[in-house]
């Protein structure tokens, strides 16, 4: 995939034709085949937080930089999966949480992009679960740092790549159900930055190659957090976004931990209980 995104301006037409009239042995039902994430390796991830929406929904402060720049964590490529695949459970958390959000990949080089040159760019999207582990990830960011450990177990890609002309990047709906009910539902429209204004700041002073994957952020009330629910072993969440499909996944068992796992003086973190909307947030 990472082949057909470097070279996209050729490989995009060649593609659609395929798809317009597609030989009969490439046609499988989708119970014959696994599917992976669309790029089963980004060369790297970023995710962007762009919904005000969901930082005030949990009751953080929102800062002031917000407004003024585009802030991402990078992501473990090594730990992408697809739909259908098993989320693993980590155990070095208690309490497991659900993201709501879409994501794009990059389409070919480049570097100190325009927002207009970079519109070029953007290949596709997609839908994008990174998975968080909430508890030990507020221990962690009381270091002005990460996250790390509760982000980098489990990325969930999928169910396909929509090329960009196929959407309208802020009228996507989206929604969210556990074991077949309805959580989470928003949409792409309540967000800050556009796809090409992300890719034009990724871009400055920094390659971008073909298959790096950007996302947008979870929109306002797209995880478990917000709510205060919080999804168990054994359940089943579905991402859905029109345009796009479904992305659905089981949680596994919470990983048992062995007495040489991590480090033995690792005394847990405490539960993670938000604040409702309105009240002081954290610092």
């Amino acid at each position: 995939m990472t082949g057909l995104l470097g070279d996209w301006e050729r490989s995009l037409p060649l593609v659609a034709e395929l798809a317009a009239d597609p030989p009969g042995e490439a046609v499988r039902d989708l119970d014959q085949i696994v599917l992976l994430a669309p790029v089963p390796r980004p060369p790297r991830i970023r995710d962007y937080m762009t919904y005000e929406q969901h930082v005030s929904g949990a009751g953080i402060a929102v800062p002031p930089a917000f407004t003024q720049t585009p802030a991402c964590y990078k992501g473990n490529p090594f730990t992408v999966v697809g739909p259908e695949t098993e989320i693993p459970w980590p155990g070095y958390s208690d309490q497991l949480d659900y993201e709501l959000e879409l994501g794009f990949y990059v389409a070919g080089h480049g570097s100190d992009l325009t927002v207009d040159e970079a519109r070029a760019h953007v290949a596709g999207v997609t839908l994008f679960n990174d998975v968080s582990a909430r508890d030990i990830q507020m221990v962690e960011m009381t270091m002005m740092i990460g996250p790390s450990k509760s982000k980098d177990f489990c990325n969930v890609m999928g169910p396909c790549l929509v090329t960009i002309d196929e959407v309208d990047e802020f009228a996507i709906e989206l929604l969210a159900r556990v074991n077949g009910e309805e959580w989470s539902r928003g949409t792409s429209a309540a967000r800050r930055f556009s796809f090409a204004q992300l890719l034009a700041w990724a871009s400055w002073a920094e390659p971008l190659v073909p298959g790096d994957f950007l996302a947008v952020g979870t929109v306002g009330g797209g995880c478990g957090m917000e709510l205060d629910r919080w999804i168990q072993p054994g359940d089943v969440v579905e991402l859905e976004a029109t345009g796009i499909g479904v992305l659905r996944n089981r949680i596994g068992a919470k990983q048992e931990r062995a007495a040489a796992n991590g480090l033995d003086f690792y005394p847990g973190a405490p539960r993670f209980e938000p604040r409702p909307a309105g009240r002081p947030g954290r610092e």
